[in-house]
């Protein structure tokens, strides 16, 4: 029983790693990957508007 406490206190000493990695420390790289992506999934869905109305004319 106890074996298995430490290894759900070690498992959650890694995720709390990993969270505190994964966040990252600058406000403004986030701020630019959200723009890039909001670049790219417009540029997606007018390709995908475009195709449509090419097959549909």
């Amino acid at each position: 029983m106890m074996q298995q406490e430490e290894k759900i206190q070690e498992l959650e000493r890694r995720i709390k790693v990993l969270e505190n990695h994964a966040s990252p420390k600058l406000p403004g790289l986030r701020i630019l990957w959200f723009i890039i992506w909001g670049v790219v999934g417009m540029f997606l869905i007018l390709t995908l508007i475009g195709v449509i109305q090419f097959v549909s004319a």
